[in-house]
């Protein structure tokens, strides 16, 4: 039988486990490093196998990882709330290993000038098994300063529309606790004309870490007048902002509780353009 492994711990053991999570349902990237996301799989494993669920893969996950026996699936409650049919229309995946575990998403509307926060981001989730779903006003877009100027020679970035798993709880610029890009990778467009017009040129992509980070906007706006009457400006570089301070705070509480209730610490965020 394999050595007894936990977090921290780098092998083949730690592979071979990260194989067996995703044989079993548990998608984990099988690249030897025993980190959060594959400490968040066991654990979840571990409960969904009766097991005491602790983290370390010892004897008795081993047993119950190598067995041939699926665990129970742990499919969403149904019916879905019409944004995650949408998003599941889209090719994405539903996240749901349990009451708040979070379908974050941004929905951008049409408008190529814009400087407002007139898009959306929300988060769908369940409490006792019951969907609930909190939309907040934001901005998807940078804001016309960075656009016009761009701080990467090849332009201001504009996040493309997909599903990424890409953020953990961290410090926005070091100042204050929001989602931080910290993991996985993003696609980006690249506006490089530097006018105030929201452009996504073909073959202008590109995927990687941009500190595309989902924060909150001026320590004022708490009020929807104050969010519909703010303008984007210096606020997005390309991250995804909220508009309202009260709404972000929500956000963060909400990611918290993923946290403490799942021992989840990485985040999804599906971007979508708006689609009635």
């Amino acid at each position: 039988m394999p050595a007894t492994i936990r977090e921290g711990d780098r092998g083949d053991d730690v592979k071979l486990c990260q194989q067996l999570l995703t044989d079993h349902g548990y998608k984990t990237t099988a690249d030897g490093i025993f980190g959060s996301g594959t400490k968040a799989n066991v654990l979840q494993f571990q409960r969904d196998s009766g097991l005491g669920a602790d983290g370390i893969v010892g004897p008795k996950t081993w047993t119950a990882l190598e067995s041939t026996e699926d665990t129970p699936a742990k499919n969403p409650p149904m019916p879905l709330p019409p944004v995650l049919e949408h998003l599941k229309s889209l090719g994405h995946e539903v996240k749901w290993q349990g009451d708040y575990h979070l379908n974050l998403f941004g929905i951008r509307m049409k408008d190529v000038l814009s400087n407002s926060f007139d898009d959306i981001m929300g988060c769908a989730y369940t409490v006792n098994g019951l969907w609930k779903v909190d939309v907040w006003p934001a901005t998807t877009d940078p804001g016309t300063y960075y656009r016009e100027n761009p701080m990467n020679v090849n332009g201001t970035a504009i996040l493309c529309p997909g599903q990424y798993t890409s953020w953990k709880l961290g410090l926005h610029r070091g100042s204050y606790e929001a989602l931080i890009q910290t993991a996985g990778s993003v696609t980006v467009w690249r506006d490089a004309n530097k006018d105030e017009v929201l452009d996504h040129p073909p073959g202008s992509e590109s995927t990687g870490y941009f500190g595309i980070n989902l924060h909150r906007s001026s320590t004022k706006t708490d009020t929807v007048e104050e969010a519909e009457a703010a303008k984007v400006n210096k606020w997005s570089a390309g991250c995804q902002v909220h508009a309202r301070v009260d709404a972000f705070n929500e956000m963060v509480s909400l990611a918290h509780k993923q946290v403490d209730e799942l021992g989840i610490e990485e985040f999804t965020y599906t971007l979508m353009d708006v689609w009635w």
